[in-house]
């Protein structure tokens, strides 16, 4: 997968930055899908990169980016709530780690984005052994 296939599928990532960070996640990508048979390694690769792009802008956003925090949820960024009071309103959030899904460390983040949640169920189809971590 090219950097110009991933923003013609999912074009709101198109000019993200930093654009290196973008390059690498897709390089990742296709190492880790290699395995894959054509038309869901090309999905699979679209997914994590868009899981990875969302929790990068997510945690940090660059000084500049295009994308808000809102913005992302918008686009796939879910957060599990692990606890939440009503009085002095307090909530906490769960971290891949925590979640209810039996994975690897390798794969715990998945549960963090609605992309990392499609990404899983796809890795799931075709088993553990297909997928690089």
């Amino acid at each position: 997968m090219t950097q110009e296939e991933f923003t013609a599928f999912y074009p709101q990532f198109a000019g993200f930055t930093p654009a290196a960070v973008l390059s690498e996640y897709i390089r990742q990508a296709n190492a880790r899908f290699s395995r894959f048979p054509g038309a869901d390694a090309e999905e699979a690769r679209r997914l994590y990169t868009a899981h990875k792009l969302t929790l990068y802008a997510g945690a940090s956003p660059p000084e500049g980016a295009a994308f808000t925090k809102a913005q992302l949820a918008e686009v796939g960024g879910t957060r599990r709530v692990a606890s939440k009071k009503a009085g002095e309103v307090a909530v906490t959030y769960s971290s891949g780690a925590s979640s209810s899904f039996s994975v690897s460390s390798g794969l715990a983040d998945l549960a963090e984005t609605a992309f990392g949640l499609q990404l899983l169920s796809l890795i799931r189809l075709y088993g553990r052994s297909m997928y690089v971590p």
